[in-house]
């Protein structure tokens, strides 16, 4: 039997309607494990967010200008990364719940590879300004740069958990291996020797190991090492480049592999174990990170999502 309704009840159904189809849904997310990547999916490189399922994805950045390698402040509630928009690639600043962003360095170099201290205070990044790359840190104001390193060429850094170490690649002598010093740019160690090139070094969530890629047996895999450089082990096996990685805090890599054919976003287990390909697009999908739980985001509802409800509301009135 058909209900009648009311006119109050009609008004509240119309007026939720409105509200389905014209206004951004806010999704708060903090309990479910994110990654964030880069894609040019969308015709240029932006920044994307997912779930460790690979599902729930989401468009962080829309920009022409090309935008990549992502960093979660620790709290999750801020994002830097690396954009072309203004025409060379500066470091910028994005709120991930209103998606608003704002430039952070402003020098005609390339700066790259924006990584957060862990009380969330200062970023580390590598730039060439000086025509060389070198490490370089500054606070999330845009306030207070300072330079870490002054010789060789040195780049990707990442900031240990327990915030007193930098970890990077340098290149010297045609060696390009994995180096570390201290937070304030004091105490060079050397923690890589081999031919090959060690590259993009990731810190475990405990500091008592690092992750890289390097081809040292021919193809570039993911590795492992203590953090001091010794104990070295294969974590992937594949003849195909194997890029990027971040360490997730549940003993879990997510990295960047070509073993499709094209870029994709895969997940391991730290033994080696139970690897996952996370996203299945033509697209590039590139440097992956995690990002911290305790974040929130606005999102759009999709033409699906709008369909589904206003299928399930029209079934009930017409119920």
């Amino acid at each position: 039997m058909r209900r009648t309704f009311t006119y109050t009840e009609l008004a509240t159904t119309a007026v939720f309607v409105c509200f389905l189809f014209s206004v951004n849904l806010y999704v708060y997310a903090s309990d479910v494990p994110y990654i964030a990547f880069s894609s040019n999916r969308s015709g240029n490189y932006d920044i994307y967010m997912m779930d460790i399922n690979g599902k729930n994805l989401q468009q962080l950045t829309n920009h022409p200008g090309n935008e990549y390698s992502p960093a979660f402040s620790p709290d999750g509630q801020r994002m830097a990364y690396v954009s072309k928009r203004d025409g060379n690639w500066e470091i910028y600043m994005m709120n991930p719940k209103t998606k608003v962003s704002h430039r952070l360095t402003h020098h005609p170099g390339f700066d790259d590879k924006p990584d957060w201290s862990p009380d969330g205070q200062w970023i580390v990044f590598s730039s060439n300004r000086t025509g060389t790359f070198d490490i370089y840190k500054i606070e999330p104001s845009g306030a207070n740069l300072q330079q870490l390193t002054h010789e060789r060429d040195n780049y990707n850094p990442a900031w240990s958990p327990d915030g007193q170490s930098i970890v990077f690649t340098a290149s010297v002598a045609n060696n390009v291996d994995i180096y570390v010093i201290n937070a304030d740019g004091g105490k060079l160690k050397r923690l890589t020797r081999q031919a090959q090139a060690e590259n993009v070094p990731a810190w475990s969530p405990d500091g008592k190991q690092i992750a890289f890629s390097t081809a040292l047996l021919g193809n570039r895999d993911i590795y492992v090492m203590n953090a001091d450089g010794t104990n070295v082990r294969r974590l992937t096996h594949h003849p195909a480049k194997d890029g990027i990685s971040a360490w997730f805090p549940n003993d879990q890599i997510v990295f960047s592999a070509e073993w499709e054919e094209n870029s994709d976003i895969y997940l391991i287990d730290v033994g080696g174990n139970n690897r996952r390909r996370l996203t299945h697009h033509p697209a590039v999908d590139k440097s992956p990170t995690w990002v911290p739980t305790g974040f929130s985001f606005s999102v759009s509802p999709t033409e699906e999502t709008r369909t589904t409800l206003w299928g399930r509301l029209k079934q009930a009135v017409d119920d």
